[in-house]
Formats: structure tokens, sequence, C-alpha cells
């Protein structure tokens, strides 16, 4: 059975959501290939939240995230504030199984693992860093 792995980045508050989204993909990435090597996930899909310059929060109706009373850059979110989000982007980490997860975190924390956390650094703030081990559910 497959094991899912979500990450919750968030970015540097001096690097505009189109930046961060351009550094992860472009160089973050890659680096993360080359440091996993073989036990990168089977799939690494990648969520970036919307801006209110997007135009999604007029098209939704939501009041928060209209172009005319919101900041651009700020998230689009429909319940909730914008303030308590706390993340950029959500990524999931498909794995084989345990074993590949771990084989693939042995990498992350080998030395040359060190090079993406380092990487990490230029793009987002490290200590707010969330990666949570996820369970599955079946629907009935």
């Amino acid at each position: 059975m497959t094991i899912s792995v979500i990450i919750l980045y968030t970015r540097r508050a001096d690097i505009s959501p189109a930046e961060f989204r351009r550094y992860i993909e472009e160089v973050h990435v890659p680096i993360q290939k080359s440091v996993m090597g073989e036990y990168f996930p089977l799939s690494f899909s990648r969520k970036y939240v919307s801006r209110v310059d997007s135009g999604a929060g007029d098209r939704l109706g939501a009041p928060y995230a209209s172009r005319k009373h919101g900041d651009p850059a700020s998230p689009v979110v429909l319940v909730g504030s914008p303030d308590q989000l706390g993340w950029d982007m959500m990524g999931e980490m498909i794995f084989r199984d345990e074993l590949h997860l771990q084989q693939c975190y042995a990498a992350i924390n080998s030395l040359k693992g060190q090079q993406m956390k380092d990487d990490e650094e230029n793009f987002s703030e490290t200590h707010q860093l969330k990666v949570v081990l996820m369970s599955e559910s079946t629907a009935a």
C-alpha cells in the first residue's frame, strides 16, 4: 500500500509568490531529485495557494479575496482568515511503501541531503516547515 507525505512550505517574506513558485519548480525540485535519486517518490504533486491578483476571489464571490478590497499577494481564503493560513505551497509525495519512504528519508538525512536543507533557506521560512505522514481512508 502506498504512503502519502504532505509538505507545507511557507515562503520568505522578501520573495513574491511568483518567485517562490519559480524557485521551487526550477531550482529546488531538481535538487530534491538529485539528493533522493532512486528513492524519489513515485509522484510529487505541488499545489500553490491562489492569490487575490488571480481574480479567483472575485469570480467566487469571496469578499475578503476581492481585488477591490484585498492585497494582490494575499491568499484567496474562502472560509477563515488569510492571516491564519501560514503556508504557501502544499506538496504531496507518494511512496511505494514504508521501506521506500525510509530509504528516501535516509537520503535526505545524508551528507548530500544537507544541500537540499540548505537550499530551503533560499525560498522558505525553514522554522515553519511541516512534513506530515498521512493515513488513508476509503469511502463506503
